[in-house]
C-alpha cells in the first residue's frame, strides 16, 4: 500500500529538520561569531590596557592587559555572538526565499540535498 507520510514520519526520516535549509540552524554561525569575537575583543583590549598601566611599570602593563583582555573576550563575545546570528538569519531569509528553481525552501523542486514534500 502506497500513502502519504504524516509530519512526524517525516520528521523522523529527515532528522526532525526537513525542509530547515541546512542542519545546524544558525547556532553554529552564533557560535563562530562569538569565538571571533571573544579573540578579537581580548585581543585589543589587552593593548589598550596594557597601554593604560604603563604608569604602574611591569606590574601595571600586565595587569592592565590582563584585565582588558578578560573585559574584551566578554563584550566580543556577547556581540559576535549576536552578529553572526543576526547575519545568519538575515542571509537565510534573503538567499532562501524564492530560491528559483535551484534552490530555497520555497520550492519544493529544490535540488538543496532537502526532503521536500
Amino acid at each position: 500500500m502506497l500513502r502519504e507520510l504524516t509530519q512526524d514520519e517525516i520528521n523522523i526520516i529527515s532528522g526532525g529538520n526537513a525542509n530547515s535549509n541546512y542542519e545546524g540552524g544558525c547556532a553554529r554561525a552564533s557560535v563562530k561569531g562569538g569565538l571571533s569575537g571573544a579573540a578579537g575583543g581580548a585581543a585589543a583590549n589587552a593593548l589598550r590596557g596594557g597601554v593604560a598601566g604603563i604608569a604602574g611599570g611591569p606590574a601595571g602593563i600586565a595587569a592592565g592587559a590582563l584585565t582588558g583582555a578578560a573585559e574584551g573576550a566578554v563584550y566580543g563575545a556577547i556581540s559576535g555572538a549576536i552578529g553572526g546570528y543576526i547575519g545568519c538569519r538575515d542571509s537565510r531569509s534573503n538567499n532562501h526565499a524564492g530560491g528559483g528553481n535551484l534552490g530555497g525552501d520555497a520550492n519544493a523542486h529544490s535540488v538543496n540535498g532537502q526532503c521536500h514534500w
